[in-house]
């Protein structure tokens, strides 16, 4: 379990989160919503110690994290696919998604790059492209099969679908979550389409300026027209 509790997180001087807390079982699918700009980003980052500095508290599978730098909590089975993806242009899809044998546990074994493509319809045939050559909802696959590669506990989705098209954002939701079915991964997503969240994720968090400011499932999101006009309407 991920276990988040009163995080803040400053950039120098700036303070971008304000006493977060939240929870992903093992196995479970949780959501973080909220408009650009309300803390997604900054609150991944922190849970991998990967930029802002921080005061609070991440904990995984009971153990805090504290100082603990960002490759080993990727080897304790953390995975995060950043918004920017970092496919490297210059090799292959395959070998894009072979490089997960540097983020795997120790005495774990990666799945085999091609069996992970297998389960990526999109990505059978362009297996041999480079990197640099990928749209952008292919470079997103290719991250996503990459991640799911060195079979984390727990795949960390920072705002998958930017600049998609539709189309591919359909893809991805089912691809996202036969993954997670397939090898019992958790997910944490980070997410402004609230279609994509939903076919993805049970549960929710909505964040808005650094502040948690609803918990539930969608049921209740859906029963409550003050909140989503609030925190989510554009």
């Amino acid at each position: 379990m991920l276990r988040v509790d009163n995080l803040s997180a400053y950039y120098g001087d700036s303070q971008i989160l304000h006493g977060v807390s939240l929870a992903v079982p093992d196995g479970g699918r949780i959501a973080v919503v909220g408009r650009n700009g309300a803390g997604k980003t900054t609150l991944f980052k922190s849970i991998m110690n990967a930029g802002p500095r921080t005061k609070g508290n991440v904990s995984w599978q009971g153990t805090e994290l504290g100082s603990m730098p960002s490759y080993k909590r990727v080897r304790r089975g953390l995975a995060l696919v950043p918004e920017d993806r970092r496919i490297f242009g210059h090799v292959t899809v395959r070998e894009n998604i072979a490089m997960s044998r540097y983020g795997a546990a120790p005495g774990q074994t990666p799945l085999d790059p091609d069996q992970v493509i297998e389960r990526f319809p999109m990505l059978v045939p362009i297996r041999d492209r480079p990197g640099g050559q990928l749209s952008g909802g292919q470079q997103q696959m290719v991250a996503v099969a990459r991640a799911i590669a060195a079979r984390p506990k727990l795949m960390m989705l920072d705002e998958p679908t930017e600049g998609l098209a539709p189309v591919i954002v359909e893809q991805l939701a089912r691809d996202v979550v036969s993954a997670c079915k397939e090898t019992g991964a958790g997910l944490l997503l980070s997410e402004q389409n609230l279609w994509f969240a939903r076919q993805c994720t049970d549960r929710l968090y909505i964040i808005d300026t650094g502040r948690i400011v609803f918990e539930g499932d969608w049921q209740s999101l859906d029963a409550n027209d003050d909140i989503k006009h609030r925190y989510l309407a554009v």
